[in-house]
């Protein structure tokens, strides 16, 4: 790439680096300095690393990545055979699948929590029927259950897509030549499905993983005060308790979690044998 592409290129990319300075750099930056100053006298990580050795947080963090990790395996075991279906049906019906399947991102996130809970309630429509043939009533509601599946609901799209893109960009003809060599369906989905839809399956659970984490809407409605998740907790502090700079330290301490979590499984995934399916 010579020298007058490369300033070109950087010059189509301009407005969105203006973009993201502004509204993003300038704001994390901020909030940055809030946690480490929050006084405005001298800067110190005495804030962050109280919040960080306080067992309350320790528990919100431990169960924020429970559920942000058990929201992602289920999106990716429920999407990965919708994905496979999408590969084998005629574009009139990968259109209305995908539609179906990416609804709730159409809709508003309260909105769509608000019907998960009009759902699971004590006096829900579930629980309505479950009375109506003679079974106790059933505590669905504020329970980690139900922030998992109201996390599943509202981002398993972004996984369908991702491994749908993959799987779609596969050549037939690495399936027409496993077949002459007496390969199995079986054997071709292990050997040819799998592996080369793995950035499908990186993209889509990283997706999945940084949304359900940093969730404020759901796990506030679904878990109540019982299931407090960080992004639950950072708005208790600014807007319930108007305590800012604890807010901005665990604002920092989310962002850094997950930015690490990220580099590690990319560089773990991105690594070994199947390096070449990455490139």
């Amino acid at each position: 790439m010579d020298r007058a592409t490369t300033r070109a290129a950087w010059l189509l990319c301009l407005p969105m680096l203006v973009f993201l300075g502004i509204f993003f750099v300038v704001p994390v930056g901020q909030m940055l300095g809030l946690a480490l100053s929050p006084k405005g006298e001298g800067y110190s990580f005495d804030l962050i690393i109280t919040v960080v050795s306080d067992p309350f947080y320790q528990r919100v963090a431990i169960r924020t990545l429970r559920i942000s990790l058990i929201t992602t395996v289920i999106s990716v075991i429920i999407a990965y055979p919708v994905a496979l279906h999408l590969r084998n049906v005629g574009p009139r019906w990968q259109s209305a699948i995908i539609l179906v399947m990416v609804s709730p991102l159409l809709t508003s996130v309260v909105v769509r929590t608000l019907a998960w809970v009009v759902l699971l309630s004590q006096r829900g429509i579930l629980n309505q029927a479950f009375t109506g043939v003679g079974l106790p009533p059933m505590r669905m509601l504020y329970v980690e259950g139900a922030v998992i599946l109201g996390l599943v609901h509202v981002f398993f799209g972004y996984m369908v897509v991702s491994l749908m893109t993959s799987i779609r960009k596969i050549d037939e003809n690495l399936y027409t030549a496993a077949a002459n060599l007496g390969a199995s369906r079986w054997r071709q989905h292990l050997e040819i499905t799998l592996p080369l839809s793995l950035p499908g399956v990186l993209t889509g659970a990283l997706l999945v993983f940084i949304l359900s984490a940093s969730a404020y809407a759901t796990p506030s409605l679904l878990g109540g005060l019982r299931i407090s998740m960080l992004a639950v907790e950072v708005f208790n502090q600014a807007i319930t308790y108007f305590n800012w700079p604890e807010a901005a330290a665990i604002s920092i301490v989310l962002f850094v979690v997950i930015a690490a979590i990220v580099w590690l499984v990319t560089r773990v995934a991105e690594g070994g044998k199947r390096k070449v399916i990455f490139q």
